[in-house]
């Protein structure tokens, strides 16, 4: 009877501690990447939606050269020739809004949703 208890106190004991080191967290999205394509007048689509840690392309599909300037100045594609294309990963939750250097009625929108994940 004595060796029962024991057991059953260990299986008890080990129960709660494991159950200490579990988390009831809900796994964080895997980051994606979202593709927006440069036309001569637009960028399409214009609003992204994405989850912190994911990366936008923008694909310059027009002739002429464009850029990529967020309007916060968080991140900028220099000159994009075409056929050329600029990546950015967005580290932080947010609305960035930004603009073509070049022509400053094309204006797009990235929301980035959740949080940033923990360094622990």
């Amino acid at each position: 009877m004595r060796v029962w208890m024991r057991m059953t106190v260990a299986l008890l004991w080990l129960t709660a501690a494991s159950a200490c080191g579990s988390s009831s967290m809900p796994a964080s999205p895997t980051p994606t990447t979202a593709t927006v394509t440069i036309t001569s007048d637009a960028f399409a689509p214009n609003a992204v939606t994405i989850s912190v840690g994911s990366t936008v392309m923008w694909m310059n599909k027009d002739s002429a050269t464009h850029s990529v300037v967020a309007d916060s100045g968080a991140f900028s594609s220099g000159a994009l020739a075409a056929g050329t294309q600029y990546s950015y990963m967005f580290p932080s939750a947010g609305t960035f809004t930004y603009h073509d250097g070049s022509n400053s009625s094309m204006v797009g929108t990235v929301t980035v949703s959740g949080s940033s994940p923990s360094p622990y």
